[in-house]
């Protein structure tokens, strides 16, 4: 992993889940607790942060962390600035981006990440939607994909011209890029779909292809309340 760096984007004031980084999974809040599942196969690891409590949580707990500006409209402009302090001190090739409140990360899904980059400038994951309640929630982002395995659109709200499962899969938000690539993306002004849905991937698709790899397993992301019950019952069957 020397020519990676994996970076995890922290924001206190979400508007779906407020204060969602310092939600209880285990016995530690959200952003240590995928901080440690990371740190495990990475020393190239940074939190991008904006929020002064936060500052003071990686400090008391030796996290590694980056100051960003907290006017950032996205994850990824988040990211292109952490990035930018962090290659005065070390060089490397590709940017992960794993998202926050995904305490299921592993290895495996970031090495699947940069395969695809071998091939794509950008590279993100999909999995199975478990059932059709959850294909329709609209807090499930959906990933239209070819069968090159490209993405070719995103959706909140299910296209039901489109199957479930076969060429509609629930998207993973965490992200693979070529560094430059990352530095060129954040320099494009967000389209008008991207701020209505709330996609930043939306930026992208109609000039760049992304590279998608499906996984089997469900890699529960927390976006609400719901999400993060379910999360601490899976790692307490599992402990």
């Amino acid at each position: 992993m020397n020519d990676t760096l994996v970076i995890i984007p922290i924001r206190l004031k979400a508007s779906r889940f407020p204060n969602k980084p310092f939600a209880q999974i285990g016995d530690l809040p959200m952003l240590h607790y995928v901080y440690n599942r990371v740190s495990v196969f990475t020393e190239n690891l940074y939190l991008a942060i904006c929020d002064q409590e936060v500052k003071n949580y990686c400090e008391k707990m030796d996290l590694q962390y980056v100051m960003t500006d907290p006017g950032h409209l996205s994850g990824s402009d988040r990211i292109g600035e952490a990035v930018k302090k962090i290659e005065e001190d070390i060089k490397f090739k590709y940017v992960i981006n794993v998202q926050g409140d995904m305490p299921f990360i592993t290895e495996n899904h970031v090495n699947l990440l940069k395969e695809r980059l071998l091939q794509f400038q950008i590279s993100t994951l999909a999995c199975p939607f478990i059932n059709l309640d959850e294909a329709n929630n609209n807090s499930k982002v959906k990933v239209l994909i070819d069968k090159n395995n490209c993405a070719l659109d995103f959706y909140r709200i299910l296209n039901n011209e489109f199957k479930v499962n076969e060429n509609i899969f629930h998207h993973i938000g965490v992200y693979g890029y070529h560094k430059q690539f990352l530095y060129d993306f954040i320099s494009l002004h967000p389209t008008k779909r991207e701020l209505d849905e709330k996609l930043e991937q939306l930026r992208i698709i109609e000039t760049n292809k992304i590279g998608i790899s499906i996984v089997k397993e469900d890699i529960l992301g927390v976006d609400t309340k719901e999400d993060l019950d379910r999360v601490n019952r899976l790692i307490l069957k599992n402990e």
